[in-house]
């Protein structure tokens, strides 16, 4: 059964989604306080055609109690507070780190304690630094350092201020970390008013420019969209990515998540839903049908993905209603949605790979124990043989769902056939997906768009909680363990605890101190 908290007492209640009016609400039945309801989709029809993806799970009873959780997941993605002061004061701030009335900055043991935790995962998860802001800490290139040196790859979540330095980039990008950037468009009264300061997109972009000079950078943008701000600028927002297609690889879009008190700042903006995204995404493309699937479809299709190579799926196993993922393509002069190249919907071909997941599951059991299955192991070719059993299987889908005239270049069937078998030969034997795609696919790159929930107290659903693979962890001093705590129950509900144990441990929790790094202001709107 689905539990969420009682939007008066805040007690875990059960609950339920329910449609109304075209929306999709969750209900909540307190036994004190009687019903209450939150909105958690602003358009039923995807959030019902989402959840349709759905592959099942079995449910072992999550309470929302997450710090004694014994349910022992493995996430694929874990998140830690490196440090709770920033450079920047925003009032939107998702962590109102401001707030905290402590300072967090836990030694060089502290995330040994984490790493080494999470060295020995039969799958090590992505050490995704946050903050507060991580680059304000003057040892975070030894922080990065330690986690390689636990095997783990690291990714910094950074507002991007400190990347405006060029030399202070270069050394970040030499690192090799996966760079997150907070950057929110080109307006500057979305940065004067939700931001603080009309100086941070500029040093923003000098940041971007930055990466794309040094040029061994990759960078996913973090994006706030704001209705009242920056959302009808969505059109002039991908044409900005596109003109910096090489380094720019992603876009997640995040709702404007009300983390303020309205007794500081009067503000009440229209709530928004994960769906609110898609719609506002949808609307900057007026000539196509954007439909946004769950992003952990992919981890449903797990033998398909096996025979394709494709590892390190971070969303794998999260809720269909969580994180949201649509595909841009480049034709070389703009980003145009990949519903151009289908001859179906984005839904009715997901259906069809997911026939084509059941067939490959069955047909891989027996390959796995046949003579030729063993054969073609001893000999080093399986993985070859897999590859293209699997290019087989989504090329059955490919040709009823697939505009190959689009894709492909070449003029007529017989060219088109030739740059499609040379393709796949090519990427077969490991040449580069860049150099295949410049030569036989009118694709010439892609851009990966997700549609991210942010949880408040009233939308916590522990169905949600107990799929989710991206995790908060911290080291418990006390107990001498290291915990993870769902992503959509850290801010909201054991961030600020949790912390502040471990302050106080180390003796750095500095009760009412500055936390904002040099050059920062107080917290006023």
């Amino acid at each position: 059964m689905n539990h969420a908290l009682c939007n008066r007492c805040k007690q875990v209640v059960a609950s339920q989604a329910v449609e109304r009016d075209g929306k999709v609400y969750l209900a909540k039945s307190c036994p004190t306080c009687g019903p209450t309801e939150t909105l958690i989709s602003a358009d039923a029809r995807r959030y019902w055609n989402k959840h349709a993806l759905d592959t099942g799970f079995t449910y072992r009873g999550c309470t929302i109690q997450c710090l004694g959780c014994d349910h022992g997941k493995s996430p694929s993605i874990v998140f830690i507070d490196i440090t709770n002061r920033c450079n920047m004061n925003c009032p939107i701030c998702v962590n109102n780190t401001p707030s905290d009335g402590f300072s967090f900055d836990p030694p060089l043991e502290y995330f040994e304690k984490i790493f080494k935790h999470f060295s020995t995962f039969k799958r090590p998860p992505a050490m995704q630094l946050f903050g507060g802001e991580p680059t304000v800490r003057n040892d975070l290139f030894d922080i990065i350092e330690l986690a390689k040196s636990y095997g783990l790859r690291a990714r910094i979540l950074t507002n991007g201020i400190r990347l405006a330095d060029e030399d202070y980039c270069r050394r970040l990008v030499e690192t090799r970390v996966k760079l997150l950037l907070a950057y929110d468009g080109c307006n500057p009264e979305m940065y004067r008013s939700l931001r603080g300061t009309e100086k941070a997109m500029h040093l923003k972009q000098k940041a971007l420019d930055n990466i794309g000079k040094i040029g061994r950078g990759r960078v996913t943008l973090m994006t706030v969209l704001s209705k009242d701000y920056n959302a009808n600028e969505l059109p002039d927002f991908f044409r900005f990515c596109h003109e910096r297609r090489d380094y720019i690889e992603a876009i997640y879009f995040l709702p404007l998540a009300h983390t303020w008190d309205p007794a500081e700042w009067d503000y009440q903006p229209e709530q928004m839903t994960t769906e609110d995204l898609e719609i506002l995404v949808d609307a900057a493309f007026p000539n196509d049908h954007i439909e946004f699937l769950p992003a952990a479809f992919l981890s449903t299709l797990r033998n398909l993905m096996r025979c394709l190579r494709v590892k390190n799926l971070p969303f794998m196993g999260a809720h269909p209603n969580c994180e949201s993922m649509y595909l841009m393509f480049s034709n070389g002069e703009e980003y145009v949605p990949f519903s151009r190249y289908l001859r179906s919907s984005p839904m009715d071909t997901a259906r069809a790979l997911m026939e084509a997941e059941k067939r490959m599951a069955a047909r891989l059991e027996r390959f796995d124990r046949s003579a030729l299955g063993r054969t073609l192991e001893k000999v080093g070719l399986k993985d070859t043989a897999l590859f293209l059993m699997g290019i087989l299987a989504v090329g059955g889908v490919m040709r009823r769902h697939v505009n190959f005239g689009a894709v492909l270049k070449g003029s007529g069937r017989l060219g088109r056939w030739y740059h499609g078998v040379s393709a796949v030969a090519q990427m077969a034997f490991g040449a580069r997906t860049r150099r295949v795609l410049a030569k036989h696919m009118n694709i010439q790159g892609a851009l990966e768009v997700l549609a991210l929930p942010l949880e408040d107290l009233t939308n916590i659903e522990s169905d949600r909680m107990e799929r989710c693979p991206s995790a908060f962890a911290y080291y418990d001093p006390c107990d001498d363990e290291v915990r993870a705590v769902p992503f959509c129950a850290w801010n909201t509900l054991h961030r600020k605890e949790a912390l502040h144990k471990v302050a106080e441990f180390y003796g750095t929790a500095q009760a009412g101190g500055d936390l904002l790094a040099a050059g920062g202001r107080s917290r006023r709107r």
